[in-house]
């Protein structure tokens, strides 16, 4: 067994657990953070029955996709530059980094040249933090209801980053807070089309699922540590 499988069954195990421990009980949905690991990375996990991908980079998932001959869901999940928009919607599956409705208008811009209905996730900074992206949770209903004039994106959920804390439990709010304004989402949209609620990485995964999370973007716990000796960026 090699190294990847090891830490990817210990993953698969941590997961089970926390959604035991979860009063929701709900399916949850393994991104593997494949961002600056090598493509022979990515395929050994998609052969162990991974089937979703997360990379930080347009150029980096452009670079793998056009390499990869396995079948994946790519998800892109890094802050989004508006003349990024036009690649990502050619190459990504879920763009889960929709952080400001110029950016969201710009998708839908770039889905409707290419004839495509883009599949997205709406990213709130819930913890206020300015070193990060996001809409404000108090324009949750503005946000939601531009996006439902867009015809040519589709809101399937809701994507957040707890702070990076040492004590773990202290993210909790964060999730929790999530978890509601999740849930109001789900009004503006028919019924089943918000499903996704991504949130958790590495170091808070397991408290992101007791709180509700149907997806988590793990990385560094999969594939170990990223080498950033090139200016490589934040861990997953």
């Amino acid at each position: 067994m090699s190294a990847i499988e090891e830490k990817l069954e210990v993953v698969k195990k941590r997961i089970a657990a926390a959604k035991a421990r979860s009063p929701y009980r709900q399916d949850v949905t393994l991104v593997a953070v494949t961002k600056f690991h090598p493509l022979e990375d990515m395929e050994e996990v998609l052969r162990l029955g991974v089937k979703e991908v997360g990379e930080n980079r347009v150029q980096e998932l452009e670079d793998k996709r056009s390499r990869l001959k396995m079948p994946v869901v790519w998800n892109l999940q890094g802050h989004l530059q508006k003349n990024k928009v036009k690649k990502a919607v050619a190459a990504a599956d879920l763009i889960q980094s929709v952080d400001s409705v110029e950016i969201m208008e710009e998708i839908d811009k770039r889905a409707g040249q290419a004839g495509k209905v883009q599949d997205v996730l709406l990213e709130f900074n819930i913890s206020g933090e300015t070193s990060k992206y996001g809409l404000p949770p108090e324009s949750l209903d503005e946000a939601a209801a531009k996006a439902g004039m867009l015809p040519h994106i589709r809101v399937k959920g809701l994507m957040c980053m707890a702070p990076m804390v040492e004590d773990v439990e202290m993210t909790r709010p964060v999730f929790r807070r999530a978890h509601e304004m999740w849930e109001v989402l789900k009004t503006y949209f028919p019924k089943g089309q918000v499903s996704v609620l991504s949130m958790g990485m590495t170091r808070d995964f397991e408290t992101a699922i007791e709180e509700g999370a149907t997806m988590v973007r793990v990385g560094t716990a999969i594939f170990g540590e990223r080498n950033y000796a090139n200016g490589k960026g934040e861990t997953k």
